[in-house]
């Protein structure tokens, strides 16, 4: 199976509409979500969906690990110093 375009794992929607549009966009029914959601809205039989497109992830999180390293090893170094500090009283 073809992935998408940012799609990191199989795809498991099976709607002809998702295969056909590349496993690019999907339909989200408005009924079955919490809150609003920042995508377009159209009704379909009666039923109103948002239309949801794939987007790129973002991997804050890597990245940060990532980009402060250096400063992550110094700052569990000094937690680790005082919860030892504070252990050995």
């Amino acid at each position: 199976m073809e992935l998408g375009k940012y799609a990191e794992q199989e795809h498991v929607g099976t709607t002809k509409h998702f295969i056909e549009s590349g496993y690019t966009e999907w339909f989200i029914p408005v009924n079955k979500v919490e809150k609003p959601l920042g995508f377009p809205k159209v009704e379909i039989q009666g039923m109103q969906f948002y239309i949801a497109h794939g987007q790129a992830p973002n991997h804050f999180l890597s990245d940060a690990e990532f980009k402060t390293r250096d400063n992550n090893i110094e700052t569990v170094e000094k937690q680790i110093y005082e919860m030892l500090k504070g252990v050995c009283k």
